[in-house]
């Protein structure tokens, strides 16, 4: 296959991507395997454009928990199959845009009652190895 339908197999890809099909369903419909589509799409000047295609399918799907809410409130589905439908979305959200839809993780470190760290002697050990020579 020649660079030049290698490249228009990406941007259909990321077209159909856009519009809110996955990544999966859009390579089937055009017929490239999904390793080969994500290392073409880097190379064929689309590392951008997957990027945001991805980011407008992190947003659908933030879309469509909003959906399924309502349509738990409206009785077109029971709580425990929107509870399986939200959480999904929310998974895959959160892997296509971590910074908006992820978990935020921090640690930190604090002394007594919440105060600073003390730190009350630095010590610095050479230790020699027995055989230098080695």
């Amino acid at each position: 296959m020649s660079p030049e339908e290698r490249a228009e197999q990406v941007r259909k890809v990321i077209e159909l991507v856009e519009s809110g099909r996955s990544e999966r369903a859009a390579c089937e419909e055009v017929g490239i395997n999904r390793a080969t589509f994500r290392a073409a799409a880097m190379r064929v000047t689309s590392g951008d454009q997957y990027a945001r295609a991805l980011a407008a399918l992190a947003h659908d799907q933030a879309e469509k928990v909003e959906q399924a809410i309502q349509d738990m409130r409206d009785g077109a589905i029971d709580a425990q199959m929107a509870r399986v439908e939200i959480d999904a979305r929310k998974w895959f959200a959160s892997k296509f845009l971590p910074k908006q839809y992820g978990e935020k993780v921090t640690q930190e470190i604090s002394g007594p009652n919440g105060g600073p760290v003390q730190i009350t002697r630095v010590e610095r050990v050479i230790v020699r190895p027995e055989n230098p020579d080695r």
